[in-house]
């Protein structure tokens, strides 16, 4: 009898969500018994038997590749398959780095055809792989039914904006799909009778699920999302949080009235980017800093500590334009007690800015950022000097 074909996903902080969804994947496409998975947290651990699946940003792309370059001298004859949001947005740079397979676009059908070849003792040509159109949310749960690894819940997919920076529209589209009632209550019933009673939602916007363009928000929908977690006995739900947000113009007082009564969070994150409106059109937002402002304040006012994205640094922005950024962040923790979560401006692959080069940041800027961290009212932020 044969054995199973072994296959080793790369498990990392940064991918669990990622890894997890994967596993759903091969246990539903595949036959139960043609392949063994196992999960390593460092690429010197991988055995090098069968194939070594890796999924990761940009932003852990060069640790990814010193990791493969050194394993692929240990073990030449080392099989790998890259994916995720670096992979499908530079293919050609990722196959580059080593990786005999590149997998773009949503984990699906090629992903696993891919594997059940190798499995099957079959050696595909090396290349990119293209995951064909968008599947619905419902087609694969957010973890394999073995509960080998569990995850948050993805509940929507795709986003209607088109921010300038961001990859989601280019890698899941703008139309969003939402995970159904019914097998959201599957997925819960899952958790809790496996010990996972507490869960974070993941959404481009967390107050979009169930409405039609993602943006403004179906309260009908979101009130049975909360109120099917809650008969599911979940102990804890918190929606709203990172890695998700809410965006400006679906923080309505109806909105967190409802988030206020079925969830846990005491805090909400939203994203606003920058104090400038000249940035904003430029990134192509879909608001303004004033409504960001109100939203807000509306969030605060409603019982959350909000937490603030904003970005820094960015294409063509000038020291006025970060000036503003700062006043505004300023006006948000003193009035608001906002939590500034701050970030540098890195360019994504496969985003209309990912060509383009930071702008260095002012002095004025990188003091009054580095004071917020200091007085614990900012996070995420590391500036050079």
């Amino acid at each position: 009898m044969l054995q199973p074909y072994p296959v080793t996903l790369h498990l990392t902080r940064h991918n669990r969500n990622s890894i997890a969804a994967l596993l759903a994947v091969l246990e539903a496409e595949l036959p139960a018994g043609l392949i063994a998975t196992q999960l390593v947290e460092s690429l010197s651990d991988c055995d090098a038997q069968g194939l070594l699946v890796c999924s990761f940003t940009s932003l852990q792309a060069a640790a990814v590749a010193s990791a493969l370059a050194a394993l692929r001298t240990r073990v030449p004859e080392l099989r790998a398959v890259a994916g995720g949001p670096h992979a499908s947005g530079a293919a050609r740079e990722t196959l580059a780095m080593g990786f005999d397979w590149v997998v773009t676009g949503e984990a699906g059908p090629t992903f696993a055809e891919l594997v059940r070849q190798l499995a099957q003792g079959q050696l595909p040509s090396a290349g990119i792989l293209h995951e064909q159109g968008a599947s619905p949310l419902d087609r694969y749960p957010p973890w394999p039914a073995s509960g080998q690894l569990f995850a948050q819940i993805e509940i929507t997919r795709g986003c209607p904006m088109s921010c300038e920076f961001c990859q989601t529209p280019r890698l899941f589209g703008r139309r969003p799909r939402h995970r159904s009632l019914e097998a959201l209550a599957r997925t819960f019933a899952h958790a809790v009778a496996t010990g996972h009673d507490f869960t974070r939602f993941v959404a481009p916007n967390a107050f979009g699920y169930g409405s039609a363009d993602g943006i403004r928000p179906d309260r009908r929908a979101v009130e049975a999302l909360l109120l099917t977690a809650r008969r599911a006995r979940f102990r804890e739900v918190f929606l709203g949080t990172f890695p998700s947000e809410v965006r400006p113009e679906s923080a309505t007082e109806e909105m967190l009235s409802l988030a206020r009564a079925h969830c846990d969070n005491t805090t909400l994150a939203v994203g606003l980017q920058s104090g400038s409106d000249a940035v904003l059109r430029r990134l192509k937002r879909g608001h303004t800093v004033r409504e960001g402002v109100e939203a807000i304040a509306r969030i605060a006012r409603a019982g959350f500590q909000p937490k603030v994205d904003f970005m820094f640094g960015l294409p063509g922005e000038t020291d006025a334009e970060r000036s503003e950024s700062c006043a505004v962040a300023r006006h948000l923790v003193a009035e608001y007690g906002a939590s500034i979560h701050a970030h540098l401006f890195t360019p994504l692959p496969g985003t209309p800015l990912a060509g383009a080069a930071p702008t260095p940041l002012d002095a004025a800027t990188r003091d009054y950022l580095e004071s917020l961290a200091l007085s614990g009212q900012a996070t995420g932020v590391r500036t050079a000097r």
